[in-house]
């Protein structure tokens, strides 16, 4: 299939996700379409940018050789004819902070060390037959407002698309009290005895389950499901709302990310089928093996946006390292060339981002397959790709790498850096898209660049006839089309508006200071404005007008 028509396809499918639209292939050469009026010509990248070697096409670097990891073929799960164990507590102790150290580099651990971040002490088990999820949270939260809480809310997110979940005996600070549930129902109501001071801390426990949906699943992505053999538990437990003047319990909209999350530390143990081969947030620091055919890994990490478990037992993996990273791929059977290609995407992708932005947290990342109707989703150290890049050979592969480095650049803006993923989706996907350009400029130079600006001003933006709409709406308020077209499309045209108005150098500056002040914090809009004026030494009110700003 020509690389136009998998773009047509796309676009009439309006699948859209967290991923860029294809690129046309800079190998190939062809006439940049007009740009109204941006100039798609690169610049040299100052001195900050990482002198690096493309990995090779077909295997990793000789430097990283791969071992692959034999999994076994699948083999029929037994009927659900279990007893769940979810009842059992945490076993971890919440006051246990140096295990979360674990899965972090030296130059991201948070300072002070941990202090007011939220606790997830998790326990999940899984049926046999991986169509049931029972769980029991343990969840430390101390309360980083100036004033006093007379409540606390948790994020129900499989019931946002009618998943079913049951959540009871409900305890805070060892007492059982009862929880209610707003008229929304994807709300959990905690309310407390007396209020809770500013930084102080308070515990609370509940068990919850729920039924996993096989097929498309739950999510506007497929992020919770049992699809093909292969299992993910996006938003499967119960999620604390950000706090931010209020509790912002707006309903999450049926299209993009539904997250809006502070940045949180997890400890969970997952008791599942012993065949799985498993795929985390987090860093793997114990696996126990039971007489029943079943295993519990445990995970930690932090800080973390969420936790997910993406798993199969079809999966086979390829490990390289990226200087002190390692980077596992996951891919199903048949698919072994293009797992090695999505690893050496990822690792350039890594130390690309590194020199331009600043160091990347974790000590490992995981690259995953899985059926899911976006390009790509984004988790904490760990990257979904659809399988559709793996198994389409007639897919076009600058395409497929695109979607590999935007899904690699969100490991900087929106896990790192956090923001308000359905009110303000431009922060962190048009940085992201924005990324994506500086990448590809700098490993396929002018040819790349301009291409990447085609696609996204007349392959996004085009397709909304060019709409002069602000790309800071939130979700909710763009159609399927303008979602895509504005956010994805225009949105990555402001940076590149920005960029020339205050110059590479000052642009790379930006970006940076911008890393480093909101690591581990949520940024909002104004932020990011006032500090973009303070490194450009002026106002920009007339380009976020233009651009942004909703009128």
């Amino acid at each position: 299939m020509h690389c136009r028509t998998l773009i047509t396809l796309l676009l009439c499918l309006q699948l859209i996700g967290c991923v860029p639209l294809p690129t046309p292939n800079p190998f190939r050469p062809s006439a940049a379409t007009p740009t109204r009026g941006l100039s798609p010509e690169p610049r040299s990248l100052p001195s900050v940018t990482p002198t690096w070697t493309p990995s090779a096409i077909a295997s990793p670097p000789a430097t990283a050789t791969p071992t692959e990891t034999p999994t076994a073929e699948p083999t029929p799960m037994p009927a659900p004819t279990w007893t769940p164990t979810a009842t059992a507590q945490p076993a971890a102790s919440l006051d246990e902070w140096g295990i979360y150290a674990l899965g972090l580099r030296a130059a991201m651990q948070p300072e002070p060390p941990w202090a007011g971040m939220t606790q997830y002490s998790l326990t999940l088990t899984l049926a046999p037959d991986l169509r049931q999820l029972d769980g029991r949270a343990r969840i430390r939260y101390s309360n980083q407002e100036p004033t006093a809480l007379n409540e606390i809310y948790l994020r129900l997110f499989p019931k946002v698309w009618n998943v079913g979940v049951a959540v009871w005996d409900v305890a805070v600070n060892g007492q059982a009290i009862s929880p209610t549930f707003p008229a929304n129902a994807t709300l959990l109501r905690i309310p407390l005895d007396k209020p809770l001071p500013p930084a102080a801390a308070i515990s609370f426990t509940m068990a919850f389950s729920a039924t996993i949906p096989v097929g498309l699943g739950a999510g506007n992505f497929g992020e919770f499901a049992l699809d093909r053999e292969v299992l993910s538990l996006g938003h499967a437990y119960p999620t604390v709302v950000v706090y931010q003047g209020r509790w912002r319990l707006e309903w999450p909209a049926l299209r993009g990310d539904v997250l809006h999350h502070d940045a949180s530390l997890y400890d969970v143990r997952l008791h599942a089928p012993a065949d799985l081969v498993v795929a985390a947030t987090g860093t793997m620091v114990d696996r126990h093996d039971n007489d029943d055919g079943t295993v519990v890994w445990r995970f930690v990490g932090g800080p973390m946006r969420d936790f997910n478990v993406v798993a199969s037992v079809r999966y086979r993996s390829i490990t390289g390292q990226a200087d002190d990273v390692t980077v596992t791929s996951y891919y199903l059977p048949g698919d072994e060339v293009n797992g090695r290609k999505a690893l050496g995407w990822a690792r350039d992708a890594l130390r690309y981002f590194e020199g331009v932005f600043g160091p990347y947290p974790y000590r490992k990342l995981d690259v995953v397959a899985m059926p899911t109707p976006a390009g790509g989703l984004e988790y904490p150290g760990l990257i979904v790709i659809s399988t559709r890049y793996y198994q389409d050979a007639n897919a076009d592969e600058n395409t497929f790498e695109s979607v590999v480095v935007h899904e690699v650049a969100h490991q900087w803006w929106y896990n790192v850096v956090g923001n308000d993923q359905v009110n303000h989706p431009w922060l962190d996907e048009a940085l992201t898209q924005y990324s994506t350009y500086l990448y590809m400029r700098a490993k396929y130079g002018p040819e790349g660049a301009r291409n990447f600006v085609d696609t996204v001003t007349n392959l996004r933006w085009g397709r909304v006839d060019f709409k002069e709409m602000p790309i800071g709406l939130p979700s909710g308020a763009y159609t399927g089309a303008e979602y895509s077209a504005i956010v994805y499309g225009r949105g990555a045209l402001f940076f590149l508006a920005l960029a020339d108005r205050m110059g590479e150098a000052r642009m790379v500056e930006l970006v940076r200071r911008y890393y480093a002040a909101f690591a581990w914090r949520i940024a909002a809009p104004e932020d990011f404005k006032r500090l973009a004026e303070g490194v450009a030494g002026g106002r920009l009110d007339d380009l976020f007008e233009k651009w942004v700003n909703p009128r």
